[in-house]
């Protein structure tokens, strides 16, 4: 009995050292893999060895009542969870997870194991009248149970056998395994001998050595077939993204010049190419947020794809701008269809989460051969007409020649600009504000001129629409608030304290980093906030009412004070005024101007001026140039008024000049 009674200890120290090993294999892929399911292979694993270890103490003999109730539990216990989390992992595999073992975690599993192990051990050691069943809960019913449990895995991964020599594998080795304990539990409750011979015994050991070895062999097969479909997916979706966007589904820019150069070797006849962006998409983007930003790119290029057109080309060039190759237009008014019909496709409203959404698009257009034989000289020529387009605010236009120069002017005014700030070229004017009520100054604003050093002397009209062109607002605008912060501070030396209304674009309003950029610079001067006062266009406050509404309190909680400039020329609704917690209301020149000779500008202008005072609001009255306009609106009792005829934009000695000759009346 010697020889097998090693054998069975050897046995036993075989499927323990197998187990820990596959255990400590699987536990480094699951920190490289990071997924559920290796690690519920990893606790099966982990329990089938703390199972053959306590099987191991167990089997050396004890004469302690308790540690022998103990390891039993060790034993019941571990072979439940080795059970059960093979069956989780191979369920996770298949993401199913509206099964019972997937809702709950695995701490609540093994506190429910530990439940049942306690029952099953602690009957029998309170009490041996019920010894008679102890063979049967501690070896055959659980045994019994662990089959079942490993048949029902391999019959739930079965569905999902493909071609993998791995979950084969797995399938046949855990239907084996289940077989076995099936077998084995059943021979124990119908043989006549409770304990089985030890031959049989170390039998039984063998085939569950083997399976294990087989069960092993399968996870780590599985796994490298997962890496190994990983990779190949990668390598899928790498050469995919080479031609395709991943966002849309339609060609990207090097793919596009690709198939463009084919076509244009395959055609005589000519080709038409496309470049159609949507207009304030960023604003979009904002507003309704990026993921519903972009599905409307996918929509839109479902759209184009589906279209009576049918696009020989289809391609995403850049964030919100699509090139299209048409190749089947053979007159102008084919040619004007098309556009027309491609501005319609996205003027049809997008279905959205909040509601629905209509936007615009500008065209540029270049065709093949005339402006271009080749696909980068085409798409160089359409890209240009399109930029044109937007800086012209045309929907659509064709190249033509002689635009590239525009282009390059645009260069050079962007190159002047940037070094126009650098060098302090720009020369701020004063134009004053005068209170009605008292003849008092009330206010400046501040505007802007150019001494530029080759050009001359330049007034707004001249520079300010490249400004806007080449995004270069914000520069300006903190260029324009950082001068007149610091002159504020000269003038306070002076023992002059005149509040100064600086203008401010949309898109530096609407950045979350002014607030902090202006309390650094009135810091930094030692600037009063009551001095200054930032003017927005209408159309700025009525963008985004919420988030205007945010940054004007924000303001005025640091003492900054903000009107709305040109009023009346942007959305003309007043309700808006009820919501937006402006201070002053700026009434539009082209109102005033004919006022006089005007009932109808009369009327708005009264209008105004009735509203803003029911709002508790102050108003300004901009453009006076006569004094017929003067009296008119002191008998409407307007607060303020600027304008030619109170004084002209001065330059900075002129309005310290004119301010002192204000405080001396």
């Amino acid at each position: 009995m010697a020889p097998e009674l090693f054998a069975r200890i050897a046995i036993y120290f075989t499927q323990l050292g197998v187990a820990l090993l596959l255990s400590y294999l699987l536990w480094n892929f699951s920190r490289i893999y990071q997924q559920a399911y290796i690690r519920s292979w990893f606790m099966a694993l982990l329990a089938f060895a703390v199972y053959q270890l306590g099987a191991i103490i167990h089997g050396a003999g004890n004469s302690n009542a308790v540690l022998d109730a103990l390891l039993y539990f060790v034993v019941i216990c571990s072979s439940y969870v080795f059970a059960v989390f093979l069956l989780r992992g191979m369920l996770q595999t298949r993401d199913n997870s509206k099964h019972m073992l997937l809702q709950l975690s695995g701490v609540q599993l093994l506190l429910i194991f530990s439940v049942l192990s306690l029952l099953c051990v602690l009957p029998f050691a309170l009490t041996d009248a019920l010894s008679d069943w102890q063979l049967y809960f501690r070896v055959s019913i659980r045994l019994l149970l662990m089959g079942i449990i490993l048949l029902s895995a391999a019959v739930g991964l079965l569905p999902r056998v493909e071609h993998s020599l791995g979950q084969k594998l797995a399938v046949i080795s855990m239907t084996l395994w289940g077989m076995l304990y099936i077998s084995f539990a059943l021979w124990q409750l119908l043989a006549e001998q409770n304990v089985p011979a030890l031959a049989w015994v170390l039998v039984y050991k063998c085939a569950e050595l083997f399976l294990l070895c087989c069960l092993g062999l399968a996870l780590l097969i599985w796994l490298q077939e997962h890496e190994r479909n990983t990779n190949l997916q990668l390598t899928e979706k790498t050469r995919y993204l080479n031609h395709y966007d991943q966002l849309t589904g339609a060609l990207n820019r090097d793919a596009l010049l690709v198939r463009l150069e084919e076509a244009l070797a395959q055609q005589p006849g000519p080709i038409y190419l496309l470049m159609l962006g949507l207009d304030k998409f960023k604003t979009v983007n904002e507003s309704v947020g990026l993921k519903q930003g972009d599905l409307i790119l996918r929509q839109l290029n479902l759209r184009f794809d589906n279209s009576i057109l049918k696009p020989a080309l289809i391609a995403r060039t850049g964030g919100d701008i699509f090139a299209l190759v048409l190749t089947d237009i053979s007159n102008d008014i084919q040619l004007q269809f098309a556009l027309r019909h491609l501005q319609q496709l996205v003027e049809k409203p997008f279905m959205l989460e909040n509601g629905q959404l209509k936007l615009s698009c500008t065209i540029g257009l270049a065709c093949s051969p005339q402006d271009g034989k080749t696909a980068d000289s085409l798409l160089q020529k359409a890209n240009i007409a399109f930029h044109q387009a937007k800086r012209i605010q045309q929907k659509c236009l064709a190249y033509q020649t002689g635009m590239e120069d525009e282009s390059a002017r645009l260069i050079s005014w962007e190159t002047e600009l940037l070094a126009g700030m650098q060098n302090d070229e720009f020369v701020l004017y004063f134009q004053p504000q005068l209170n009605v009520r008292d003849n008092k100054l009330d206010a400046f604003e501040v505007l802007v001129r150019w001494q530029h050093p080759g050009r001359g002397f330049l007034m707004p009209g001249q520079f300010l629409p490249f400004v806007e062109q080449l995004g270069l607002s914000r520069q300006l605008d903190f260029w324009i608030l950082h001068k007149a912060v610091a002159t504020l501070s000269r003038w306070k030396q002076q023992q002059l304290q005149i509040p100064f209304a600086v203008n401010m674009s949309s898109l530096h309003f609407q950045q979350d980093g002014l607030k902090q950029k202006i309390r650094q610079l009135l810091q930094q001067y030692q600037v009063s906030p009551e001095l200054l006062e930032l003017e927005i266009t209408e159309n700025t406050a009525m963008h985004d009412m919420e988030k205007g509404s945010n940054h004007v309190m924000e303001l005025q909680q640091m003492g900054i004070r903000v009107s709305i400039d040109d009023f009346g020329t942007g959305y003309s609704s007043l309700a808006y005024l009820r919501r937006m917690p402006i201070d002053k209301i700026k009434i539009d020149r082209s109102f005033v101007m004919d006022m006089a000779g005007n009932d109808s500008d009369m009327m708005i202008v009264k209008t105004m001026i009735k509203l803003a005072h029911g709002l508790g609001k102050r108003i300004l009255a901009e453009g006076v140039e006569t004094a017929v306009q003067l009296q008119l609106l002191k008998n409407m009792s307007c607060d303020a008024v600027q304008g030619y005829y109170i004084a002209k934009p001065l330059s900075e000695a002129d309005a310290l000049a004119f301010c002192r000759r204000q405080l001396s009346l």
